[in-house]
């Protein structure tokens, strides 16, 4: 018989850390993350400025699975169910794994924690019903589970010990767990997205934001003459930069999206699934590009993007015009950390001041929709 590992640290607790299930050094000592996955948080937490020894820390699974097979607990395929198994959100699991939760439940209910830190699959899958860390780390969800908590997920430290380079993004994810362990509430910025929006409403902006840009100009040296005291020329302009994204389909544009700040963006279809002739009339769609022309080479434009080259081959080859272009994120990021990941997703978990993963949302309302079309 297994030894069960017994939770540790206070209770109440600003912080709860919920680990996979034991290894073998913890079922020796009885207490989670002692072997050297917890050797290794314990300093990542320390980077990151937090206490271990003011965190509550638990596992989903009390037990030690053979040979630390999760699959051991948990039926991942049909052909793996057996008698034994009982249901537990969307999948078949072992008894110890359904009383693990049940008692997860009541630890958090007793320790009270501002924020949960969720480490690994199976920690992640107990509190959201989500399965896939490597796509949801850095996200700070809302759980079903223990309703109203704020979960952090991000990697288990056994898996930083196999892959290295995952470690700086584990302890940026801690420090990111620190500052939301401030506040209780799930702080959900105020966008302000104008999507599917009439053509009126386009030209209008467009045309808003042509006239706000040379406007920009004149004020921007006007304050610099007043605050600073410099000899500005008046032909001066500011550089006014503007975030850019198209989606394609079958090498077609498929939509453009404009944010001018971190909550202020529109996005411009020009295909929908209502037509097979576009959103937009020909003469919309022309007057549209038009604006679209005169606003991206303005002299005080500076466009910002992912990976922007991909995009400017489409807007020429459909558009015939070349935006004036800042900086890419992707290459800087390559340039900045080489060797780390690049990708939109991964970079807006390290640098969004509110991060979910939302790429598995796009994808699914893709599939959905094709399902749709093919019923």
């Amino acid at each position: 018989m297994s030894r069960q590992v017994m939770p540790s640290g206070p209770i109440p607790a600003r912080i709860m850390i919920v680990g996979e299930a034991p290894g073998s050094e913890e079922e020796r000592t009885g207490f989670p993350f002692m072997g050297a996955s917890g050797n290794e948080l314990t300093k990542m937490l320390a980077e990151a400025g937090i206490n271990r020894n003011e965190c509550f820390i638990t596992n989903l699974i009390r037990i030690r699975p053979p040979n630390n097979d999760l699959g051991s607990f948990i039926a991942f395929k049909k052909k793996d169910v057996t008698p034994s198994h009982v249901p537990l959100r969307d999948k078949m699991v072992l008894r110890c794994v359904r009383e693990g939760y049940d008692l997860l439940l009541k630890e958090i209910n007793l320790a009270n924690p501002t924020l949960v830190i969720a480490l690994g699959n199976a920690a992640l899958w107990a509190l959201t019903g989500r399965w896939g860390i490597t796509e949801w780390r850095g996200s700070v969800l809302v759980s079903d589970a223990a309703p109203g908590r704020k979960i952090l997920c991000t990697y288990h430290p056994a898996a930083v010990l196999r892959q290295w380079s995952w470690r700086p993004t584990l302890v940026h994810d801690l420090r990111r767990a620190s500052r939301e362990a401030t506040f209780p509430e799930l702080k959900a910025p105020q966008f302000s997205f104008l999507i599917r929006p009439s053509f009126g409403a386009v030209v209008g902006y467009l045309d808003a934001l042509e006239a706000s840009l040379g406007r920009a100009g004149a004020v921007f040296v006007e304050e610099s003459r007043r605050v600073y005291g410099l000899p500005i020329p008046a032909r001066i302009t500011p550089r006014l930069p503007l975030a850019v994204d198209i989606e394609t389909r079958q090498h077609h544009i498929t939509c453009i999206g404009i944010a001018t700040s971190k909550s202020d963006a529109i996005c411009i279809p020009f295909t929908c699934e209502e037509s097979s002739d576009g959103y937009w009339s020909l003469d919309e769609e022309a007057e549209i590009v038009l604006r679209l022309y005169r606003v991206f080479t303005h002299p005080s434009v500076e466009i910002i993007g992912q990976n922007f080259i991909y995009d400017v081959q489409h807007i020429l080859r459909w558009w015939h015009f070349i935006p004036r272009f800042k900086y890419d994120t992707m290459l800087c990021q390559h340039v900045l950390f080489p060797g780390q990941p690049k990708a939109l997703d991964y970079l807006a978990s390290l640098y969004c001041e509110h991060y979910a993963q939302w790429k598995r949302e796009a994808r699914d309302l893709w599939k959905d929709n094709e399902e749709k079309k093919d019923a």
